[in-house]
C-alpha cells in the first residue's frame, strides 16, 4: 500500500506542475519537411547487377522541428524515415505488408544553436551538417556530410561593402566503432576515434566570395574499421570512406583482408590528414557566375612493411600508406532570359606508376559531390541507385556543359548535361599494382581510370510543379564507360560499359 500511496502522490505532484503557471518563454514550434517518393528502373547498383530486380519503387520521408527559444537559443531535430531506402514490399526495410518495422527509422540531425552572450560568435552543437566550402558545384569535394561535432561562426570585421568572418568546427565521424582480436584477447574502442579540425575564413561583398580554408584530421588506426553497417540499405563508398582516404590495395585487396592481418601490427597507431583550399565565386560581371577552387590534400596512415599484394610473384616490400593530390575546377555560368548555359571543368592529379610509394589522388571522405546525377551524386534524388564514377574529381579531369532554367510550358523546367571525363591515374598502375580485379566500391576508389581510359555522360532533368508545395521530377541519364582493354587485360569485362536510369518522382515539401 506504501509503494501505491507513492505512486500516487508523485503523479499528482507531476500533475501539480504540469498545471502550475509557466514563468519560462513560449517556445516557438516550426515544423518542416520533405517526402519523397520515387520509382526507377536502372542497371546501376544496387538495381539489376547480381539477379537483382532493374525496377524498385522506394521512399524517403524528412521532418524537421525547430524549437526555438529566442533569437538566441533554439534547437532543431531532423527525423527521417527511410534512413538509408525505404524499399516498397521489402520487410527489412519495414516497407512489406505485415512488417511494421522501426528499422528505416533515423535522426538525420539533432542539435542546438545559441550566442555567446554579448557577442555575435553563433556557435551549434550536436548531429549537424558539417560543410566545407566548395563554389564550383556548390559542395565541398572533401567533406561534406551530417556529423556530430560543434561548428563555431563569428563576423570579424567590416570595410566598406566588405565582410570578413570567422568559422570553423570539430567533426567526429567515427569512434567507438572497431572490435578486434589479437593475441587472443578482444579489444573494443580501442585507437578508433576519427576527428577532423576545420577553419574557414570567408569574405564577400560587391559581388564576390573569397574562401580559404583548412582542416586536420586526426585518424585512429582501427578508426575505418566497423563502420560500414546496413550495406544493403547504403551506399559502402558513402559510410566507409575507406577507398577515399587510402591508396589502391592491389591483387583484388581490400581494407579488411590487408588491415585485419597486418597493418593493426604494424605498430602505427595513428594516422594524419591535412586539407587546404581556396573556393570563390564573382557575379560582377552580369551576367556571368563564374566561380574557382582549388584544393590540396594529404593522408598518411604510415606504412605497411613485407607488403605482397602489388606483386605477383609474392616479392614483399614497404608499402607507403600516403595518398596527397591536389585538384582545381572552373564554372562559368551565362544567365539568359531563356535559360543559363554554363560549363564546368576541371582536373585532378592521378597516380604515378608506383603502387608502393602510397597514391597521388585528392584524399577525400566520398562526399556526394553533385556534378551529373549518374556518374557523381547530382540526380533529383540523392537515392536513386549509386554512382558510377565516384565522389570526388580524384584521378580525373571532366568537362559537363550544362543548360538549366529551360522552360518551355509555364511551371515545367529543364536541365539539360552532357559530359565528357577522362582518367589522369597512370596506364601503368593496373599492371604494376597486380589490379587482378576491378577495385571494389567501399574498398577501391569507386571508378578507376587511367589515362587509356575514359567515359562520357548524357541526362535531362524534368521538374514539373503540381502545386506550390508538390513536384514531380523525371529524370534520365546514361554513362558510357570505356576501360581500355589494352590496359586491364581482361579486368574490364567486370563493369558494364552502358549505365542507364530512368526516374520518376514527387516531392512534397512543406
Amino acid at each position: 500500500m506504501k509503494a501505491v500511496r507513492d505512486n500516487m502522490l508523485g503523479l499528482l505532484l507531476a500533475g501539480g506542475l504540469l498545471l502550475a503557471p509557466q514563468t519560462a518563454d513560449a517556445i516557438d514550434f516550426k515544423v518542416k519537411g520533405a517526402f519523397d517518393i520515387s520509382f526507377e528502373t536502372s542497371n546501376v547498383l544496387p538495381r539489376g547487377v547480381k539477379g537483382s530486380d532493374t525496377f524498385g519503387a522506394m521512399e524517403r520521408l524528412r521532418t524537421q522541428i525547430d524549437a526555438i527559444a529566442s533569437e538566441n537559443v533554439s534547437g532543431s531535430l531532423m527525423f527521417t524515415v527511410g534512413t538509408g531506402t525505404m524499399n516498397w514490399g521489402r520487410s527489412a526495410d519495414g516497407a512489406s505488408l505485415g512488417a511494421d518495422s522501426t528499422k528505416n527509422l533515423g535522426v538525420r540531425h539533432a542539435y542546438i544553436d545559441w550566442i555567446v552572450p554579448k557577442t555575435d560568435v553563433k556557435v551549434r552543437m550536436g548531429m549537424q551538417p558539417q560543410l566545407l566550402p566548395g563554389y564550383v558545384t556548390d559542395w565541398s569535394a572533401v567533406y561534406g556530410q551530417y556529423s556530430t561535432g560543434v561548428t563555431v561562426s563569428s563576423p570579424l570585421a567590416t570595410s566598406g561593402e566588405y565582410k570578413f568572418g570567422l568559422s570553423g568546427f570539430w567533426a567526429r565521424p567515427y569512434n567507438d566503432n572497431s572490435e578486434i582480436t589479437q593475441n587472443g584477447q578482444t579489444q573494443k574502442n580501442y585507437l578508433d576515434n576519427l576527428d577532423l579540425f576545420a577553419l574557414t575564413l570567408p569574405i564577400t561583398g560587391n559581388g564576390m566570395k573569397i574562401t580559404p580554408w583548412g582542416m586536420y584530421g586526426l585518424i585512429g588506426q582501427n578508426s575505418l574499421r566497423g563502420i560500414n553497417t546496413n550495406t544493403d540499405q547504403r551506399e559502402p563508398a558513402i559510410y566507409a570512406p575507406r577507398g577515399g582516404l587510402m591508396p589502391v590495395l592491389g591483387s583484388g585487396g581490400n581494407y579488411f583482408s590487408t588491415f585485419e592481418k597486418k597493418y593493426r601490427n604494424a605498430n602505427n597507431t595513428w594516422g594524419n590528414g591535412f586539407w587546404a583550399g581556396l573556393t570563390t565565386d564573382f557575379t560582377t560581371i552580369e551576367p556571368f557566375d563564374i566561380a574557382a577552387e582549388f584544393t590540396y590534400g594529404r593522408v598518411d596512415m604510415g606504412e605497411l612493411k613485407d607488403y605482397t599484394q602489388f606483386s605477383s610473384s609474392g616479392q614483399a616490400k614497404t608499402f607507403d600508406l600516403v595518398r596527397q593530390g591536389w585538384y582545381a575546377a572552373l564554372r562559368v555560368d551565362y544567365k539568359c532570359t531563356w535559360g543559363t548555359p554554363g560549363v564546368t571543368a576541371w582536373y585532378g592529379s592521378g597516380d604515378d606508376s608506383n603502387p608502393y610509394n602510397g597514391s597521388e589522388r585528392l584524399p577525400q571522405f566520398n562526399t556526394p559531390w553533385p556534378v551529373t546525377p549518374l556518374g557523381f551524386g547530382g540526380g533529383f534524388f540523392d537515392l536513386n541507385t549509386w554512382k558510377v564514377l565516384g565522389h570526388n574529381p580524384g584521378g580525373l579531369a571532366g568537362v559537363v556543359g550544362t543548360i538549366k532554367d529551360v522552360s518551355f510550358i509555364n511551371d515545367l523546367t529543364h536541365t539539360f548535361k552532357l559530359a565528357y571525363f577522362q582518367g589522369t591515374n597512370s596506364a601503368e598502375m593496373p599492371r604494376k599494382a597486380n589490379m587482378t580485379s576491378y577495385p571494389s566500391r567501399a574498398d577501391g576508389p569507386m571508378a578507376y581510370l587511367t589515362t587509356t581510359d575514359h567515359a562520357w555522360e548524357g541526362s535531362v532533368s524534368n521538374t514539373y510543379k503540381i502545386y506550390d508545395n508538390l513536384q514531380m521530377n523525371v529524370e534520365a541519364a546514361y554513362v558510357n564507360l570505356h576501360l581500355d582493354g589494352g590496359t586491364w587485360h581482361g579486368v574490364e569485362d567486370s563493369q558494364y560499359r552502358d549505365n542507364w536510369r530512368v526516374s520518376l518522382t514527387f516531392r512534397y515539401s512543406f
